[in-house]
C-alpha cells in the first residue's frame, strides 16, 4: 500500500482459487471506510499468493451489475445508494485466491504519451499537472492525488504562524522525464492573505515576514 492508504475491510480469501466463471460473479462487501465528501475513494486489490497485488481490472459500475443481474434478482441499488450503506460491489469473472479493499486519497488517472497533455484534480481544480510534448517516449498511466490539510489541524500541532498548501502525489515515483513537466499547486490561504494584504511594512519585524518553503519527499 501507498501512502495513506488502509484496509476498508479484512482481505477476503476466496475459493477454489482460480476458476472462471461463464458471466461474473457479484460480491457486495460491507466495509468501515470513512468516505464522506469526494477526497477518499475504495480500491479492489487481487492476489493468488498473498504476496503479489493487483489492482481488479474490473469496474462494477450500475449498467454492468443491471447487465449481469438481467432481471434475475431485485432491484440492487445504484453506487451511491451502496455507498451511503458502507457496502462496495466487486464485479469478476474468475476468484483469485484473495481480495482486498483499499481506502486511498483519491486519484485521477489519465493516459498522457509523447504528445504531452494535462492532468487536474477533481479534489482541488487549481491543482494541474503539464507534460509538454516530448516529455515521454512512450504512453503511459499518471495518477495525481491530492489531500487538503485541514487548517485547525495545522494550527493545533504548529501554531497559527504556519499554514499548508495540498499536499500533492505524482504516480508513477522516481519516473524521468526527458522535459520538464510543470506541477500547479495552490498557495496556502494565510500565505495567500498575508502577501496580498496592505501593510506598514517598516513596523514589521522580519520575523514576521511571510516565507514560502516547497518541500518534496519520494517516501
Amino acid at each position: 500500500m501507498n501512502d495513506g492508504d488502509g484496509l476498508a475491510c479484512r482481505l477476503l480469501e476466496i475459493g477454489p482459487a482460480g476458476i472462471r466463471f461463464a458471466s461474473p460473479v457479484l460480491f457486495e462487501i460491507p466495509h468501515y471506510a470513512f468516505l464522506n465528501g469526494k477526497n477518499r475513494e475504495i480500491v479492489i486489490l487481487r492476489s493468488d499468493n498473498g504476496e503479489t497485488w493487483k489492482e481488479h481490472p474490473l469496474d462494477a459500475t450500475d449498467q454492468a451489475v443491471q447487465d449481469t443481474l438481467n432481471g434475475h434478482f431485485d432491484y440492487a441499488g445504484s453506487f451511491e445508494e451502496l455507498r451511503a450503506k458502507s457496502i462496495h460491489r466487486i464485479l469478476t469473472y474468475d476468484l483469485p485466491q484473495y481480495f482486498a479493499l483499499i481506502t486511498r486519497i483519491k486519484q485521477e488517472l489519465i493516459l498522457i504519451g509523447p504528445e504531452g497533455g494535462t492532468l487536474t484534480s477533481t479534489v482541488v481544480p487549481d491543482v494541474h499537472v503539464r507534460f509538454p510534448q516530448g516529455a515521454l517516449q512512450k504512453r503511459i498511466r499518471v495518477g495525481l492525488q491530492v489531500h487538503p490539510v485541514d487548517h485547525e489541524l495545522v494550527t493545533r500541532m504548529l501554531g497559527p504562524r504556519v499554514s499548508v498548501s495540498p499536499i500533492v502525489t505524482i504516480e508513477p515515483r522516481r519516473r524521468k522525464f526527458h522535459k520538464p513537466i510543470t506541477l500547479t499547486i495552490p498557495l496556502p490561504k494565510t500565505a495567500m492573505s498575508s502577501s496580498s494584504g496592505v501593510a506598514d511594512t517598516k513596523s514589521r519585524s522580519t520575523i514576521d515576514s511571510p516565507s514560502l518553503r516547497l518541500l518534496c519527499s519520494i517516501t
